[in-house]
């Protein structure tokens, strides 16, 4: 992801496409030009990236109100806005939010402004480290490991190597009652589609290449960590979104999952 790509506002941006999408208003005309010619090829994209949304919701309630969870990491956090985590999770929860932009962090620290527990920081989910030894987390955390993490709508983003390597450190880090909510974002998706084809080079010339995979490969490299007794659940079942409001073309492009599956990991 080259840095002069991600702080440069003249080219459009990935974090603030999805802000607009969603109906955010943190995002440049020229990231508005881009969404539409996405929504061009894909016109369900705004459902797919809401029911994104939603599942996050369901994640949040799932890891506080069930099971405990007074902390929660969430990576490639993007703007925090339209009903992220903290709209949803009880009062003195902790939350840390992070993302790999700069513009994206430096807008999230302005929207969060008084807001209290929450925290915005800049660091790589590529690179889990980079967030979880900054002193400002460790002096939050309070030694504390026994956490909730997030890693939702971002896999898709990530190389091979780099999900291998988060799940290598997290696991190490991590307390033995961790959870690990985990989106397998774009898993099975049709790769020879025509629509999937240009979307994924829209996005690889924003500097953002996606790297779908199969369901198979990303247990492979998720490793060791593993799922709950839910198993992996397609998004579509996950929120219970009837499946009509993803068109059968759409669903070959993004998978039959309408946006990957979901997952609860742990040791």
């Amino acid at each position: 992801m080259p840095q002069e790509s991600i702080i440069d506002t003249s080219k459009p941006n990935a974090g603030r496409i999805y802000d607009y999408i969603l109906g955010g208003n943190h995002n440049f005309e020229v990231d508005r030009q881009a969404a539409a010619k996405i929504l061009q090829l894909l016109p369900s994209l705004q459902k797919v990236l809401r029911l994104q949304r939603w599942c996050l919701q369901d994640v949040a309630t799932e890891l506080t109100k069930r099971r405990g969870f007074d902390i929660i990491i969430d990576f490639a956090s993007g703007l925090p806005t339209n009903d992220h985590i903290h709209h949803v999770v009880p009062k003195g929860t902790k939350i840390i939010y992070s993302d790999w932009d700069p513009v994206v962090v430096d807008y999230a620290q302005e929207i969060l402004k008084g807001t209290s527990d929450v925290h915005y920081f800049h660091a790589d989910a590529r690179r889990p480290e980079e967030l979880l030894n900054r002193p400002e987390v460790e002096e939050i955390l309070g030694g504390r490991r026994n956490v909730g993490i997030v890693y939702w709508g971002v896999s898709g983003f990530l190389a091979d190597d780099d999900i291998a390597h988060a799940a290598k450190f997290l696991y190490e880090w991590s307390d033995k009652n961790n959870v690990w909510a985990f989106n397998l974002l774009g898993a099975d998706m049709d790769t020879s589609d025509p629509q999937a084809l240009m979307v994924g080079k829209i996005y690889e010339q924003m500097g953002s290449p996606l790297y779908p995979r199969s369901k198979e490969s990303y247990i492979g490299l998720l490793h060791p960590w593993k799922a709950d007794k839910g198993g992996f659940v397609r998004l579509l079942e996950w929120h219970g979104l009837d499946e009509k409001e993803i068109a059968a073309e759409d669903k070959r492009s993004w998978g039959q999952g309408g946006g990957g599956y979901g997952s609860y990991l742990v040791k």
